[in-house]
């Protein structure tokens, strides 16, 4: 029997890359996200994969992505990767309410309420879970109030479900990347002229002097997914050139 994992954000980006690795792996994979047609994307370009439109925190959505895997899976769910959110930055005088929320709600209240709602499915084949967390959750940041509080918490939401959920077998990890050669900050709206700006700025504080490749991050997602390592729990592996130290 395949096992099976839920990605999501995983129609483009580092979601995207950890999906085809494990569909080549012979797994059967769910995928989600906002876009439509990205998603359609993606389900022709992988063959078998499946899709569910899932808005972060959205709980009639999260009903059905429970429906799936309890339908489809048979309630099986072997890992989920959480993966979707992206990003907002701005100075702390210009801070608004949704801008807040916003952050919390991509980076905490929705990976929590899903792997919540999951929970049964892990317990019942001792799985894991992977949350995507972001250096910025470890190194502090000029005008990342909301962005890098929320990736914060949710470095510490991975060590706490790891000690909580060490006795049902199951266990949770983190990858932290660093900049990383993705669309999220144009999908946030930022337009070319400032991404090249931030990106400049980004590799020249980079130890290894280069941002990162999707390759990168989906190395060690997979290693950290990997059966073999069944001795790792409560783990935040910063995947970022060594920026997070320098």
């Amino acid at each position: 029997m395949n096992k099976k994992i839920l990605i999501t954000g995983g129609s483009s980006g580092i979601g995207k890359g950890i999906a085809k690795y494990f569909h080549a792996q012979g797994w059967e994979v769910l995928i989600t996200g906002r876009d439509s047609a990205k998603l359609e994307a993606v389900a022709q370009e992988l063959k078998g994969i499946q899709t569910l439109i899932y808005e972060s925190g959205n709980e009639q959505q999260i009903l059905d992505l429970v429906a799936f895997i309890q339908d489809h899976w048979n309630g099986e769910l072997h890992a989920m990767v959480n993966n979707g959110g992206n990003v907002e930055i701005g100075a702390l005088e210009e801070l608004t309410p949704e801008t807040m929320r916003n952050m919390f709600q991509a980076h905490m209240l929705g990976p929590s309420l899903l792997t919540s709602k999951c929970l049964d499915f892990l317990k019942r084949t001792k799985g894991q879970i992977l949350n995507i967390t972001s250096s910025h959750g470890i190194k502090a940041y000029a005008q990342t109030t909301a962005y890098g509080a929320a990736k914060a918490g949710l470095n510490m939401l991975t060590r706490i479900w790891a000690l909580e959920l060490a006795p049902f077998g199951i266990r949770v990890n983190a990858i932290a990347p660093g900049p990383t050669n993705t669309d999220i900050l144009k999908s946030a709206g930022y337009d070319e002229e400032l991404i090249l700006e931030i990106h400049e700025s980004e590799r020249s504080g980079i130890p290894l002097k280069r941002r990162g490749e999707v390759s990168d991050i989906v190395a060690n997602a997979t290693l950290l997914l990997n059966s073999e390592s069944t001795w790792t729990t409560g783990v935040v592996l910063a995947t970022d050139g060594g920026i997070s130290i320098s």
